[in-house]
């Protein structure tokens, strides 16, 4: 299995994963009813608090309680992200040492790819050789840690969420909250799934007051999802297009985004705001970092991936000296020793 296979089905495990945790594995006693501290609850607990901090504290005060407690979401989701924002962009900035790195090393990729083109397997781990020499790996793995970071803080801002709609701060709660057009941010309910949805069905059911708004952030979560995802893979090497792992990233763009959306549609609308605001900072983040690229392409320490190239094009040049060394010292066929006429006797 190579590793961009690897990779792929890595993220689908963490999908299914998340779909576990977002179902509703713990957090409300299904008996009582009250709220159970799970594994997220040390991240949770912080950001619950933070959530009542900004609307007790903050937005209550200024603009009263309507719509509060989801102005108070988006403040922590802009937090978070601020927070973030240098990691973030350290990372795009190793996305695009690996892109400017990948660019130098293609025509040496495409040399290993001919050389060994009837031994795939060969010819993979040359090239993974190559690129590891060169310091892409690296820089890829780098890139990959603020994303890993991400899921997290979605998974306990999603336990904080419950736990505000339980009681577990005394004294408050989020359930009947609107924001603007969602009538209550703390449905779709814990462990309704998509019930609220599907159960007696129709087209015109979609239209119904209590339906529709719930419908319109999972839809907003898809544009972002989908647009952050594209600008991303812009900031990345390109895949090879005879790597069948290429087009299945491809494929893995739609499957995330309609994961996302499903994940969206089963969990409160608290969530999915933050979720939104999240994408929508991040998108304006990797747009601006598209802008800067070429600014950033000059300060980057390619001398690494110039020495890789210079030693696998010097691997090359004595492979092929050995090869016509070699021919030269075969010795060239002999020709047969023509053949003896047979002389008739005279009689």
């Amino acid at each position: 299995m190579t590793r961009s296979k690897k990779r792929i089905l890595i993220l689908l495990l963490v999908l299914v994963l998340a779909a576990i945790l977002l179902s509703g594995c713990g957090g409300v006693d299904p008996q009582t009813g009250a709220y159970k501290p799970g594994i997220f609850e040390p991240l949770a607990a912080p950001l619950r608090a933070l959530i009542v901090f900004f609307h007790d504290k903050l937005l209550v005060p200024v603009m009263g309680e309507p719509n509060s407690w989801g102005w108070s979401i988006i403040l922590v989701a802009l937090l978070i992200r601020l927070l973030l924002l240098p990691l973030g962009l350290k990372q795009m900035r190793s996305m695009k040492e690996a892109q400017a790195k990948m660019k130098i090393l293609q025509p040496e990729l495409d040399k290993i790819k001919k050389k060994y083109a009837h031994d795939k397997q060969k010819m993979q781990q040359e090239q993974m050789r190559l690129q590891q020499e060169a310091g892409i790996m690296k820089a890829q793995m780098a890139g990959c840690l603020p994303t890993l970071l991400q899921m997290p803080i979605l998974f306990a801002f999603y336990y904080a969420l419950i736990g505000l709609a339980a009681g577990a701060v005394e004294g408050v709660s989020i359930v009947g909250s609107s924001w603007y057009f969602i009538p209550d941010i703390s449905k779709p309910e814990y462990r309704q799934g998509m019930s609220w949805l599907t159960n007696d069905f129709t087209l015109q059911k979609l239209t119904q007051p209590d339906i529709w708004p719930y419908l319109v952030l999972p839809a907003l979560l898809a544009i972002t999802q989908f647009a952050m995802t594209k600008y991303t893979q812009q900031a990345q090497p390109k895949q090879d297009d005879s790597n069948p792992a290429a087009g299945m990233m491809g494929n893995m763009t739609w499957l995330m985004t309609l994961m996302f959306v499903w994940f969206a549609l089963q969990v409160p609308a608290g969530l999915s705001l933050y979720w939104v605001v999240s994408n929508a900072f991040a998108l304006a983040q990797q747009l601006y970092v598209n802008k800067q690229a070429h600014k950033w392409e000059d300060q980057l320490e390619l001398e690494g991936v110039k020495i890789a190239v210079g030693r696998s094009a010097a691997a090359n040049a004595e492979d092929v000296e050995f090869k016509d060394a070699d021919k030269k010292a075969k010795p060239a066929p002999s020709s047969p020793p023509p053949a003896k006429r047979k002389r008739r006797r005279k009689r």
